[in-house]
């Protein structure tokens, strides 16, 4: 086989899940399935093929099976991971970024979803270790639970729009606060 059609040769569907997992940590089939344009039977087949080769590992969490390359992540930075692939649930979390131990109250404001939809991402993001809940006074408030690090790594890592957009927008509220002084 000569060097120009080892160039040529199309990209193996491994290969492209590989490379997909690199850059989308936590997927779920469905997403992977219409992001790589594979039938969903050839996705289940590779998927289970890599899992079964030690390149990949899935876990199930509620109704979605999440793949990682292996080894790459810490327990805490799939939990985070996982957090940070819903969009509501990604909201919350830079919410509880920007403002100190908000109330649930002070998140459903925000977000504009309802309580109880807030209250299922809440106690999802304390499931799993994200954020933990405690008591002052009369209310519960919310904070990131041990690596703040880890959060803002991966919010700038893998949705660069969302943060972008999100720390412009303190840096705006942030100077307006100071020309008013």
């Amino acid at each position: 086989m000569s060097e120009l059609s080892l160039e040529l040769k199309p990209e193996g569907n491994q290969t492209k899940i590989l490379h997909y997992l690199e850059r989308n940590p936590s997927s779920h089939l469905r997403k992977m399935k219409s992001d790589l344009g594979l039938a969903l039977g050839t996705l289940r087949y590779h998927l289970d093929s890599l899992e079964k080769q030690g390149k990949i590992a899935s876990e199930r969490n509620e109704s979605f099976r999440y793949f990682f390359l292996i080894s790459k992540y810490s327990e805490y930075e799939k939990n985070v991971l996982r957090a940070l692939y819903h969009k509501n649930t990604r909201r919350i979390l830079m919410f509880i970024l920007e403002r100190k131990n908000p109330t649930l109250k002070d998140i459903v404001r925000k977000i504009d979803i309802s309580y109880a939809s807030v209250r299922w991402h809440v106690d999802r993001l304390s499931d799993l270790g994200v954020v933990f809940e405690f008591r002052d006074g009369r209310y519960r408030r919310y904070q990131i639970s041990t690596d703040i690090e880890v959060v803002v790594k991966f919010l700038k890592e893998y949705y660069a729009d969302e943060w972008n957009t999100w720390s412009n927008n303190l840096v705006s509220k942030y100077l307006s606060l100071s020309s008013e002084v």
